[in-house]
C-alpha cells in the first residue's frame, strides 16, 4: 500500500476550493455540528455520523468514515481512516489507520501506515503509532514512539518510550503482551516478545523476551531478583 504523508495530503487539496460549503451544509443537514465552516475541508468522499462535532481548522479527506458522537478538532488532519463512534481527537493527525469506539486521541498524537487502535485506548501528548495494533484499554499517554509493534490490552506505555524497530536495513516487530507494564524512557530492540503481567523497569533497554509475570530492569534488561 502506499502511504501519503501530510505533506502529500495539503499539496493535492491546495488547490482546490478551500470552501465546500454545500457538502458542509448537506452533513449539517443530517446532524453533523461543524463549528466553523470557513477554515473547515471535508472531502464530499467522507461519511460522517450524526453528532459529531467537527472544531475549526480541521481537515477530513479521502474515503474517512467517522461514526456518531465523535468529537473532531480543532486543527485535526484525517486521511482515508475508520473512526468508530464515541472517539475524541485534538489536535492530532491519523492517516490510513482505524480508532476503536471511545478511544481518545491528542493533543498532538500522529497516528499512520495502517495502525488499528482499539476501542477506550488513550494516545496521548505527542505519541507517534506507526504500522501498529493497540488493543482495548491500553494507555501510551506521552512522548512515546510506537512503531511496528502489537500491544495487547490493558497495557500501561510510560512517557518516553521507543520501540528501536530499524536495524539500518529492515524493519522489526514486537509484541507486548496484556496487563504488562512498560516503564518511562525504557527501550525494547525489536524483535522482542515481552509477555503478560510483566513490568520493564524506568530506563531499561530490553534486548530479549521477557517471560511471563516477570520485572526486569537495567541495560540490558535482566530479571530482578526476588530479595
Amino acid at each position: 500500500m502506499k502511504y501519503f504523508s501530510i505533506f502529500n495530503i495539503f499539496n493535492k487539496i491546495k488547490n482546490k476550493t478551500f470552501l465546500n460549503n454545500s457538502y458542509i451544509q448537506q452533513l449539517i443537514s443530517e446532524g453533523v455540528i461543524i463549528k466553523d465552516i470557513n477554515s473547515t475541508y471535508i472531502d464530499r468522499s467522507v461519511k460522517i455520523g450524526k453528532g459529531t462535532v467537527v472544531m475549526p481548522s480541521t481537515f477530513i479527506l479521502g474515503n474517512s468514515q467517522i461514526g456518531s458522537n465523535c468529537l473532531i478538532g480543532p486543527s485535526t488532519t484525517i486521511s482515508n481512516a475508520e473512526i468508530s463512534k464515541g472517539v475524541e481527537i485534538v489536535y492530532s493527525i491519523v492517516l490510513d489507520s482505524s480508532v476503536g469506539e471511545k478511544s481518545k486521541i491528542g493533543p498532538f498524537s500522529f497516528i499512520k501506515h495502517n495502525s488499528k487502535i482499539g476501542e477506550k485506548v488513550e494516545v496521548g501528548n505527542f505519541v507517534e503509532v506507526k504500522s501498529s495494533e493497540i488493543s482495548e484499554c491500553t494507555k501510551s499517554k506521552h512522548l512515546a514512539y510506537l512503531g511496528d509493534l502489537s500491544i495487547s490490552k490493558n497495557v500501561n506505555i510510560g512517557a518516553g518510550f521507543v520501540s528501536a524497530n530499524y536495524d539500518g536495513t529492515i524493519k522489526h516487530k514486537s509484541q507486548i503482551k496484556e496487563n504488562s507494564f512498560i516503564g518511562s524512557n525504557s527501550t525494547i530492540v525489536s524483535p522482542v516478545i515481552i509477555h503478560e503481567n510483566s513490568v520493564v523497569g524506568a530506563g531499561s533497554v530490553v534486548i530479549n523476551d521477557v517471560p511471563e509475570g516477570t520485572t526486569v530492569i537495567g541495560v540490558p534488561a535482566k530479571n530482578k531478583k526476588k530479595e
